[in-house]
């Protein structure tokens, strides 16, 4: 070891990793304002009589190895075991009636052709959805001005109301995990990148999805066995930049010092914590702001559409054809590969039964050991986007002693930055 006591803000996965791999050659201590390490990574278990507890994992869910070079490296180092996941999106519409499967096969698509839909319109948005990925591929190809948002790119492409409303927006929407208004704002440019870097602007051609056998836990855990010192519900307040190292303070006053320190955190949270932040720092982790995003684990099925060809890993309800807030539940039995006999999904915005009921839907049932949970969500803006494309160039500019794992996003089925 060189010697060097290095600080980690922040037990996430970015944490998390940092951590595992400094503390090849230093003294790693890790910061961690709640009582767990992992972050997105939350597994639950639950009672699955007459069987052991399962694990189920409500933020990091899946990955796969051709986006996830690092990540893939590290459960390899790990001996973390991974299994093959499905990744499908339906849609189901109340104000039209539309419901439909992608990558469920032609069983998934015949449901938006039944007897009183509109299947002129439904054709038509079927054929333009490779129109749509195209154009996409064709913007991050010729440079779209960055500050173009997606609602703008879609406009200026004519896709009309109904493909933006019953695909581009379920597509956006479910795997970034935001409202629609968020979505449409978003820059496009930068949320292309996003789904091309995915496999997502195809037909075809994307890349086998897995997740970890037993929940996420299981890498956290293991991960964790190699870190030196491990400080959990233990926020920290302040960073200080000397030129001797780095002072951290926790939230009870106590001060320790350190050669370097690693921030780990969302950007807004990185720029509250540094005393004080460069002129670069306020510029770039100041252009992020986050809403908060309740998810709800129950094993209420009736989410779920009710032909089984229909039901997918990611199932995108609408109220009305109109843009409004939907209903987003993940179906963790395909994501995770779980047991037949028992449903378990997460449902976004609905954090208990007065949240649930306010958005217009049923509340769907909690399990025995199931639980409300929450994240946070980026709020979409111009600067923001330019700002993640310029956060790089800021990390540990400052003095050679703080560096930044932040990333602005916080997608619940994605990892985090850091892999």
């Amino acid at each position: 070891m060189t010697g060097r006591r290095i600080a980690v803000i922040g037990g996430g996965v970015s944490g998390i990793t940092a951590g595992y791999v400094l503390s090849r050659a230093d003294h790693v201590t890790i910061f961690e304002a709640g009582p767990r390490l992992g972050g997105h990574a939350d597994t639950h278990l639950v009672e699955s009589p007459p069987g052991p507890p399962l694990g189920v994992d409500t933020g990091f869910i899946v990955y796969n190895e051709r986006t996830y070079p690092l990540l893939t490296r590290l459960f390899a180092e790990l001996g973390v075991a991974t299994r093959p996941a499905e990744m499908s999106m339906s849609v189901r519409c109340a104000g039209c009636g539309l419901q439909y499967a992608g990558k469920r096969g032609l069983g998934g698509l015949l449901p938006g052709l039944a007897r009183g839909l509109d299947r002129r319109r439904y054709l038509r948005m079927l054929t333009e959805i490779p129109r749509f990925h195209r154009a996409a591929r064709r913007a991050l190809r010729r440079r779209t001005p960055p500050d173009q948002t997606l609602g703008e790119f879609l406009r200026a492409r004519r896709f009309g109301g109904y493909f933006t409303a019953h695909f581009a927006l379920p597509l956006v929407a479910a795997v970034w995990s935001c409202p629609p208004g968020t979505a449409l704002r978003y820059p496009a440019r930068y949320l292309f990148a996003f789904l091309a870097n995915h496999g997502m602007l195809s037909v075809s051609g994307a890349p086998p999805w897995r997740t970890v056998t037993g929940g996420s836990r299981c890498y956290v855990e293991r991960a964790a066995k190699r870190l030196h010192e491990i400080r959990l519900s233990t926020p920290v307040r302040a960073v200080r930049r000397h030129p001797g190292g780095v002072d951290v303070t926790d939230a009870a006053g106590q001060a320790r010092r350190f050669d370097a320190v690693v921030i780990a955190t969302h950007p807004d949270q990185a720029l509250r914590l540094l005393d004080p932040p460069t002129r670069a720092e306020r510029e770039v982790l100041g252009a992020f702001t986050y809403t908060p995003n309740p998810a709800l684990l129950h094993t209420d099925a009736t989410v779920l559409p009710a032909r089984p060809g229909v039901r997918a890993s990611w199932n995108y309800e609408l109220s009305g054809c109109a843009p409004a807030r939907p209903r987003i539940s993940y179906h963790l039995n395909r994501l995770q590969d779980l047991p037949a006999g028992q449903d378990y999904l997460v449902t976004l915005g609905a954090r208990s039964t007065r949240a649930a009921s306010s958005t217009g839907w049923t509340t769907p049932t909690p399990p025995t050991s199931g639980s409300s949970t929450s994240t946070t969500c980026p709020a979409a803006g111009r600067w923001a986007a330019s700002a993640a494309a310029t956060t790089s160039a800021t990390r540990g500019a400052a003095s050679g002693r703080t560096w930044t794992a932040s990333w602005p996003r916080a997608a619940w089925i994605w990892p985090a930055a850091g892999c």
